[in-house]
């Protein structure tokens, strides 16, 4: 490769219930959570979060689990690795809304895209992964991170797809990383 060239792009496709927020966590539902809109904007000079969902704040600040958000943040630091959102949480929401979210743990410098809605039977959130790809052959190397569609992944994608319970663990961290450096299992 000729040193003017750019390297291909390294993208995490991430879920985020089952992989950041564990199925039961939910703390939010004990605290204020208007008081918190109010206070993520006054934190980062930003009205926007006054208009957000006070639930998704709410999961995301009080229920994401911290480890499973640091193993992610270390994931893309260490391979230079884009989030690219697969999750439903996408739905309906702008990468800079989903960038907003992210920011609350400080990650939303890696939120970059999100995959589209509209994948086809019998794969849909494979396919729309699938779909992602096509449209982006520039990416070199990819991770799929989801606790669901694992037949899905398995039929599609088996050498490039992390099934984390109840949320990323080390041991999911680790296969992410082989997966991203290359090395097969």
């Amino acid at each position: 490769m000729a040193a003017d060239e750019t390297l291909g792009r390294t993208v995490i496709f991430l879920d985020i219930d089952g992989v950041l927020q564990g199925a039961s966590s939910q703390k939010r539902f004990k605290h204020d959570l208007d008081a918190l809109r109010r206070r993520l904007a006054d934190d980062f000079d930003d009205a926007a979060y006054l208009d957000y969902d006070k639930y998704d704040l709410g999961a995301i600040y009080h229920d994401w689990d911290k480890d499973a958000v640091e193993r992610l943040r270390a994931l893309c630091e260490d391979f230079g690795a884009e989030i690219v959102i697969s999750s439903d949480w996408r739905r309906g929401k702008s990468v800079e809304m989903l960038q907003a979210y992210f920011r609350i743990h400080d990650l939303h410098r890696y939120v970059t895209d999100k995959t589209g809605e509209s994948g086809a039977a019998p794969h849909y959130r494979a396919a729309e992964v699938k779909d992602y790809l096509d449209a982006h052959p520039e990416i070199e190397r990819f991770v799929i991170v989801d606790d669901g569609y694992g037949w899905e992944f398995n039929e599609l994608f088996p050498e490039q797809f992390v099934k984390p319970w109840p949320t990323i663990e080390a041991a999911d961290e680790a296969r992410a990383r082989q997966i991203l450096s290359g090395r097969r299992a």
